[in-house]
């Protein structure tokens, strides 16, 4: 093309746009991008309302059960994003896991499982069990509630507590099954008997040999566990689990602070 000067032009076309392939990858970076920084913020967030409702729940615990100053608790906050759950001001599930707490003479672990926890510790929880595990040598310390007879082995394997003593020099096993009352003890049971390393019924241990020395063994005593667990908890049941004893209690619309107050085995008085 040329004007009337001369001078020669050379048209040149603008650039089109992107062909609309191009244009939804471009769309395609820009969402993942937004995407990525939205579950960093989430991520991030999480683990503040992880370590603020850690907190919250550990010190309402320690609080509750008047536990001393430096005593570890462990607080395991369950799966799933916290952020969303804290919206609602409560927390699906808890795990509190307390070592080293004493219950009488024995040392163990006291467990709390948790539903539905408020933020508001004055506020009730849905559901709470309470654990209380202790292990052989622990259930050895308690060998008075066990049995009468000088016992020098408490084990607990497969489901099943076995306790030994030595009668007349002959060593003898005895399996006990434990289970509770309604006034928050736990009984025990004599099963099947070993003596000598030789199977036997308890009929067929009192009936032979070792009858007049066997008695002793076969005599327990009810174990008072409320007396260890929160009053507003029920004993439910007790059982032997992997290498532990334990205890079982549970409630229902438990607060916080009504965990201070320990339980006792003493009937209900006469209407």
């Amino acid at each position: 093309m040329s004007d009337d000067s001369g001078i020669h032009w050379t048209q040149i076309d603008a650039p089109k746009g992107l062909p609309p392939r191009f244009r939804w990858i471009g769309w395609i970076i820009v969402l993942a991008v937004v995407a990525a920084l939205v579950t960093f913020a989430l991520i991030e967030g999480d683990k503040i309302a992880r370590d603020v409702a850690g907190d919250v729940v550990r010190t309402g615990v320690t609080t509750a059960l008047k536990l001393p100053e430096g005593q570890e608790v462990d607080v395991d906050l369950g799966g799933g994003l916290l952020v969303f759950q804290a919206i609602t001001g409560s927390i699906d599930d808890v795990r509190v896991s307390i070592p080293d707490v004493a219950f009488g003479e024995a040392v163990g672990t006291l467990v709390l499982r948790v539903s539905d926890v408020p933020l508001d510790p004055r506020k009730a929880v849905g559901t709470l069990d309470a654990d209380m595990r202790l292990d052989g040598p622990n259930m050895l310390l308690l060998s008075g509630y066990l049995s009468a007879a000088p016992l020098t082995s408490v084990t607990l394997a497969d489901s099943a507590m076995t306790i030994g003593a030595d009668l007349a020099g002959v060593p003898t096993t005895l399996v006990l099954t434990p289970s509770v009352t309604d006034l928050g003890q736990v009984v025990f049971t004599p099963g099947a008997a070993t003596a000598g390393g030789a199977p036997a019924s308890v009929e067929e241990l009192v009936a032979g040999p070792l009858g007049p020395v066997a008695a002793p063994l076969l005599t327990s005593q009810p174990l008072c566990v409320a007396q260890f667990l929160p009053d507003a908890l029920t004993v439910s049941q007790a059982r032997v689990d992997g290498p532990d004893f334990v205890v079982t209690a549970t409630g229902t619309d438990v607060t916080l602070s009504a965990l201070a107050t320990k339980g006792n085995c003493e009937p209900p008085p006469a209407a």
